[in-house]
This record gives C-alpha cells, structure tokens and sequence, in this order.
C-alpha cells in the first residue's frame, strides 16, 4: 500500500511539473508573441506617418520619423547613410508627388516586410505609374533605421522600356 500511495504521488507531481512546464512554455510563447505584435504596431504606425506625410508634401515630418544615422536603400540601388543624404532623397520623393501604397505588412521583431505600390508624376507621364516594390524597414526606438525599396523585376523592366523610349 506504501508503495502504492508513494508511486501514486510521483506521478502526480509529474502531471503536476508537466503542467507547470507546459503553462510557463504558453506563457513565454503568448508573450514573444505579444512583444513581436507590439514592435509590429509601432512600426507600422510609424511607416504609416511617413506616408501620409509624404502624401502631404511635408518634407519635414517625413525626416523626423528617421533616425540620425538612418540607412535608406532606394529603388534606384543608392545606398544613402544619415539624415543629410536621406532629406535630398525626400526632397525628390515630394517634388515628384510621390505616394505609396502598402499592401499587408508583416513585422518580425523590429523588422517589417511589405509589397506596395508607388506612384509619382514623372512616371506617370512616362505610362507606368504606378510601380510595384517590395520594401522592408528596421524601427529602433521609434525611429526609422533602416529603409529598403526595390522594383519587382516586371516594374523595373517596364520603367527601363519607358525611359529608352523618351
């Protein structure tokens, strides 16, 4: 009977350590999770600003969302580094009328991924606006770090086709 009850016993505190170590594992899980969603609300309530501000010409605001040694990768293959280079950049994106559209976002970490559309004026007067991108961000305490835009092979075929022709 002792044997019994004391058998009986460990494995109960076996379900029991299981259990805990189950709830502790869903807890740890729901919470990285959790802190994967939040940095993934903030930066995507972050690149939101950026483009409504670049759709309302507000040079200014869009360069406050970037931080001071920010990287920004454009879909011309410029690789530009602080805030210096990045305002002519801007500078162009709003004398060209440049809006974007982004599709759903997807944020891993600190990092966001997404397919858009962007459309400026000179292009539309080539026939190609708008072109699609692909275009990923790194947000560091709630700045813009990093910033990368690349045509989709058919968009940046189509431009070339354009340009060649006028």
């Amino acid at each position: 009977v002792e044997v019994y009850a004391l058998r009986r016993h460990e494995v109960h505190r076996s379900r029991v350590r299981r259990r805990h170590t189950l709830w502790a594992w869903l807890a740890v899980t729901v919470g990285l999770v959790s802190l994967a969603q939040a940095q993934g609300g903030v930066g995507e309530s972050i690149l939101k600003a950026r483009e409504a501000a670049l759709a309302a010409r507000d040079a200014d605001a869009v360069m406050a969302l970037f931080a001071d040694d920010a990287v920004v990768g454009t879909s011309s293959g410029r690789v530009l580094v602080g805030k210096e280079q990045i305002r002519v950049w801007v500078a162009d994106q709003v004398g060209r009328q440049q809006r974007e559209e982004a599709a759903s976002r997807q944020a891993q970490g600190n990092k966001l991924a997404w397919s858009g559309k962007v459309y400026r004026d000179d292009w539309q007067k080539l026939g190609v606006s708008p072109l699609e991108v692909r275009q990923d961000a790194v947000i560091q305490d709630g700045k813009i770090k990093f910033f990368n835009t690349t045509f989709s092979p058919e968009s940046w075929t189509k431009l070339e086709a354009a340009r060649k022709k006028n």
